[in-house]
């Protein structure tokens, strides 16, 4: 199975988790569930909880002008977290 990198972005702070899975889209757990509390210091406990709730809608989209990397953007609080998935080994 393919390794993915994930860089999880909030209010200037970046958490980047890594696992292998058979594609990208529905494995929220290595992104979202396990984002220590220091690494993204805004994303309070309820916030995460915001997230993890929100984390299976919308779609990874494409990267424009890369290659094996898609973005998708969730709205929590009031501003966006942007996790970036990319395939980093096959």
């Amino acid at each position: 199975m393919p390794l993915y990198t994930y860089i999880v972005s909030y209010k200037g702070a970046t958490y980047v988790a890594q696992g292998s899975h058979s594609n990208y889209r529905g494995f929220i757990s290595t992104w979202c569930s396990n984002i220590p509390p220091e690494a993204l210091p805004a994303l309070t406990p309820a916030l995460h909880k915001e997230l993890a709730s929100k984390a299976y809608r919308g779609e990874f989209l494409p990267v424009s002008k890369s290659k094996h990397a898609w973005r998708k953007a969730i709205e929590v609080d009031g501003s966006e977290c942007t996790v970036i998935a990319v395939q980093t080994q096959q």
